[in-house]
């Protein structure tokens, strides 16, 4: 099995609902000097975004693309150089809206609101890593990537938390701190179990909105 396939396969739902396979070919390969930022493409049997694409002449040897790639598994970032006659795979990203339901162990199981069918995704394919999978809410809508290769079809292969959600305060201690400005601030701890400091008019039982990528209160939703 390759390493690709190894990959995909920690998102595969064997028991599942099957994704449909019929839009699985939508694959094509594509000039380097056409291939735009932020598209999806297979190079030494990985999937990876492109981040950034410049052309230069290099003399006798003709043009050379150098494009800026980050791998959509590890994070990691490369930089590679093709011929201006080289050609690379596209790969067909999609992104969908599902419903987080639960979790069970290390898998999550989401559902689309609209076909009703479930998948599973380990809980190490979020965007925002563990802190990010720290802050996960029954009912929270998820945005989750599904791609296409040639060899996988299509799966899911990541999922990211909106940028703002609304959330219970569940309890609250005891003033934690005072900014630079004044405001006093207190840990609270919200439904979900996730911890974040709010202002000291925040109560038990408030509803109060957080920017889930800065961990940070933003208001109360009254």
């Amino acid at each position: 099995m390759s390493l690709f396939a190894r990959a995909l396969s920690r998102t595969r739902t064997p028991h599942l609902v099957p994704i449909n396979q019929s839009i699985a070919k939508r694959y094509y390969k594509l000039s380097v000097q056409s291939i735009k930022r932020g598209q999806v493409v297979q190079l030494k049997d990985k999937a990876w975004r492109v981040l950034n694409r410049d052309s230069s002449s290099s003399g006798r040897g003709g043009a050379v693309v150098k494009i800026e790639m980050e791998d959509l598994m590890t994070k990691a970032k490369i930089n590679e150089r093709f011929k201006s006659g080289d050609s690379l795979e596209i790969l067909n990203m999609q992104e969908e809206t599902m419903q987080y339901l639960y979790s069970e162990g290390n898998t999550i199981h989401l559902l689309n609101p609209e076909t009703f069918d479930q998948i599973e995704m380990s809980m190490s394919a979020c965007e925002a890593g563990e802190d990010g999978a720290a802050m996960l809410e029954d009912g929270m809508n998820l945005t989750v990537s599904f791609l296409t290769t040639p060899e996988e079809g299509r799966n899911p292969i990541t999922f990211k938390l909106p940028q703002n959600h609304t959330y219970t305060v569940e309890s609250v201690v005891e003033r934690a701190g005072q900014a630079a400005k004044g405001t006093v601030y207190k840990t609270a701890t919200l439904a979900n179990g996730a911890k974040l400091q709010v202002p000291e008019f925040v109560h038990e039982g408030d509803r109060v909105v957080v920017d889930i990528a800065a961990r940070k209160y933003v208001k109360r939703d009254l």
